[in-house]
């Protein structure tokens, strides 16, 4: 199977090498990654802007082709599906340092990337590993080994157009891993603080000091939850961000607009 990766984490993260020592014995192997972190980077894409492509290799772990990337996740995988590389059977995005849940989704670049893909077609799984960055992250290889399920998954259990997979996975070595669980979206938000800093050439100067607000009392059944509970979380995403609304409420909603 001709596998593309990327991330957000960039071209030297250990999490994507821990997915093409998975991988690679196994696959045909593509890898187009940023050349830096670009965290956060959402769907975020280059506009008529320039890009390139450094070769890169994977020490020990011979790949198909690499390269590093100057953009985003999502020029990334643009570019290797479009330009750099033939036209993968399916795209997996990570192992991505820290968790996607929630809606942390809304921000990643990791998810991003493999949104990405799945609007143009292609199967797409994004992985991430659910640690804490006040320690270093150990257990990239836990995550990967599901890799090779979740292209199993990409084959045997494919979503509608749009479609893809979102995989968090504990730190945890894989004998404690306690399962696996379907489960939805919670709620993570992150307090909009800022220090301000002495001004630069007339500018005013901020850094973002805000962390995690937290969940309300009784958020249950949602992937943070049973991530901390020491399951590996799935759930299925989309593009299509629209609520379903009533037929009452959507012609209330036009009468309105149309005064």
């Amino acid at each position: 199977m001709r596998v593309l990766l990327t991330n957000d984490d960039g071209i030297r993260a250990p999490g994507l090498l821990a997915l093409v020592r998975a991988l690679s014995p196994v696959h045909q192997v593509y890898v187009a990654a940023p050349d830096r972190q670009r965290s956060a980077a959402a769907a975020s894409m280059t506009i008529r802007g320039r890009l390139t492509a450094q070769p890169y290799a994977f020490e020990g772990c011979p790949v198909a082709g690499a390269y590093a990337v100057s953009g985003t996740p999502v020029d990334c995988v643009r570019l290797g599906f479009s330009g750099l590389f033939p036209a993968p059977d399916a795209v997996i995005s990570g192992v991505n340092q820290g968790p996607n849940r929630g809606t942390d989704v809304l921000y990643s670049g990791t998810l991003g990337a493999a949104q990405e893909a799945a609007i143009h077609g292609y199967p797409a799984l994004a992985l991430s590993l659910d640690g804490s960055h006040e320690h270093p992250f150990v257990h990239f290889d836990t995550a990967a080994m599901l890799a090779e399920r979740g292209l199993r998954l990409l084959q045997e259990k494919p979503l509608p157009f749009g479609g893809y997979y979102s995989v968090n996975v504990p730190d945890l070595p894989p004998d404690k891993i306690r399962g696996v669980r379907y489960a939805p979206l919670g709620l993570v938000l992150y307090e909009a603080a800022y220090e301000e800093l002495p001004p630069e050439a007339g500018q005013r100067v901020f850094v973002e000091t805000g962390g995690r607000i937290p969940n309300p009392e009784g958020f249950r059944d949602t992937d943070e939850y049973w991530l901390q509970a020491g399951y590996a979380t799935v759930t299925a995403l989309g593009f299509d961000c629209a609520l379903p609304l009533s037929d009452p409420d959507q012609q209330t909603i036009t009468a309105i607009l149309k005064g």
